[in-house]
């Protein structure tokens, strides 16, 4: 009798503590380094930094912001080491949907950062483009 009635408090307790102790451990990231710059803005510092493409490569290959490398998707965290962590990244895909702001969050949580999203996407960038 005396054990079924410790596990009726002990249990709610050991659940409390071992979620509290999981959520004092998480890490925190700084997402305040992922910010959205107008076609204006963006175009003006695009050239201090990494401009990077995550529309498909065929849309890629139609047209693109002069400088831009091409990172399909979610292919660009197999090929992180092609990318330079000491240097801002300047994202972008075709209308600035949930895919570039997930990117760019795991970005932060692997220690790139500034992080610069164009507003809008591609579909908003009204400067000249580069087409094949």
């Amino acid at each position: 009798m005396f054990l079924a009635s410790f596990w009726d408090w002990a249990w709610p307790i050991s659940v409390g503590l071992l979620a509290g102790l999981l959520i004092a451990t998480r890490k925190h990231y700084d997402y305040s380094k992922i910010v959205t710059l107008a076609p204006e803005e963006f175009r003006l510092n695009m050239r201090r930094g990494q401009l990077v493409d995550l529309r498909s490569e065929t849309a890629f290959d139609a047209k693109r912001i002069n400088g831009a490398r091409n990172f399909p998707k979610r292919e660009l965290f197999g090929q992180l080491n092609k990318l330079r962590a000491d240097m801002p990244v300047f994202l972008y895909d075709d209308h600035q949907g949930a895919l570039v702001k997930a990117v760019a969050k795991k970005l932060v949580r692997k220690k790139f950062q500034p992080i610069y999203v164009l507003k809008g996407g591609f579909s908003a960038w009204h400067f000249a483009v580069k087409e094949d």
